[in-house]
């Protein structure tokens, strides 16, 4: 299953994402059912659940065989970036000193990634300066380094350590 690093409050998953996450992990049909029925998507209506997979099947995110849903490699793609997009708990503990810039430039045609971004700094506890530079508290933790190489972002931020001179 997809884990998602955020609480509850920020992220509400849908059939579509349950089905998807279950198809990625899933090693057999057998136990995609099992997995499917059993847990989460009892909660959900059989209409509701049909409708979504006929949702993904229409973008072509899964496949039917004769042994049931396959998921695809545009499918796989597809619960990837919903990966990469979740957002990753803060390590830093509140009023932690600001000794961090985070400075951007991700052009409108990302305009999700850079809401993640803009979000996930948030979370990190930074505050805005101007549009695209922020200051809040460092290091970085390298989960969020590797999710900006992830996303092919790294090299439109800059990153400056603010330190005092002796």
């Amino acid at each position: 299953m997809l884990i998602r690093e955020t609480s509850k409050e920020n992220y509400s998953e849908s059939i579509a994402d349950l089905i998807m996450a279950t198809l990625g992990s899933a090693r057999s049909v057998h136990q995609f059912r099992s997995i499917l029925f059993e847990r989460k998507l009892k909660r959900y209506k059989k209409e509701s659940v049909r409708v979504a997979l006929s949702r993904l099947h229409s973008k072509r995110y899964i496949e039917k065989s004769t042994s049931g849903w396959l998921i695809t490699k545009k499918g796989k793609s597809h619960a990837e970036n919903i990966r990469l997009l979740c957002y990753i708990k803060s390590p830093f503990k509140e009023k932690t000193l600001s000794n961090m810039i985070i400075s951007f430039d991700i052009p409108e045609k990302n305009r999700i990634v850079r809401n993640w971004l803009r979000n996930q700094i948030k979370i990190f506890g930074y505050k805005m300066l101007q549009q695209s530079l922020w200051i809040g508290p460092g290091p970085f933790p390298l989960s969020f380094l590797k999710r900006l190489e992830d996303l092919n972002i790294r090299k439109n931020i800059k990153i400056f350590k603010i330190s005092t001179k002796k």
